[in-house]
């Protein structure tokens, strides 16, 4: 079995090669993503960074928690989102592309409270998607990152919360717009008691963070005492 295996995805790789998912340069291996010259263009977050939001200083000072009242205890992202994380997510998100999945849940094992964080939580959780949204798409590009993270960490994966409104994309409305288009739109499932326990929710970008605080929320009103938030990317 094995040996039809690598003759049936050698014949795949020739009739279709495997390219990088920012710039469609030929790469060697599908799990790769990204080409080498991409790789260098990565900027993982792992320094100079917000203790409560995750989010780069500058000047050793936080644009964002100022601005916020977050509810997460803490928030981490693997990459700041510029090229070529930007056409990676964008491509696992909308292209029917799923390698990114495992890339960005490696990345996320090596931040450097990665260890903390699995030996310290109880469950690992995802920003869902509506029904609808998840029927055209197929899939929820933020669970398949976490449920490879709850592998990795030995950590059940749960779903106590459901998007019981459906919402206009976040990307194109300012602060007061993205509050208002998510206002009620999580709801806790129904008999789910988090008393007391440790949650880590997963989404793809982190951009102004009302999404998952808005999650977080949820969470912490069904009775979780903790939320981390971990991101595959940070929005500055």
């Amino acid at each position: 079995m094995p040996h039809w295996k690598a003759i049936l995805t050698s014949i795949d790789n020739l009739f279709f090669p495997p390219v990088c998912l920012a710039c469609s340069e030929r790469i060697e291996k599908v799990k790769d993503v990204l080409c080498s010259s991409c790789k260098e263009l990565l900027s993982p977050i792992k320094e100079n960074y917000c203790d409560n939001c995750g989010a780069p200083m500058i000047d050793y000072t936080c644009p964002y928690c100022s601005e916020t009242d977050f509810v997460f205890d803490i928030a981490r992202a693997a990459f700041i989102y510029q090229s070529p994380v930007r056409e990676l997510i964008h491509n696992f998100k909308y292209n029917f592309f799923l390698a990114p999945a495992s890339f960005f849940s490696q990345a996320l094992q090596e931040i450097p409270e990665a260890q903390k964080l699995a030996q310290n939580y109880d469950y690992i959780t995802a920003v869902p998607l509506h029904r609808v949204r998840y029927r055209e798409r197929g899939y929820n590009q933020s669970e398949l990152i976490a449920r490879k993270l709850a592998i990795k960490w030995n950590l059940p994966y749960i779903e106590p919360v459901k998007r019981h409104l459906p919402t206009e994309s976040q990307t194109t409305l300012n602060l007061e717009e993205r509050l208002n288009n998510l206002n009620n739109a999580f709801r806790l499932k129904k008999n789910i008691d988090l008393s007391g326990k440790r949650i880590i929710l997963v989404d793809d970008v982190f951009t102004t963070g009302t999404t998952v605080n808005e999650v977080s929320r949820v969470l912490k009103e069904g009775g979780a005492s903790k939320v981390a938030v971990l991101t595959a990317a940070r929005a500055i």
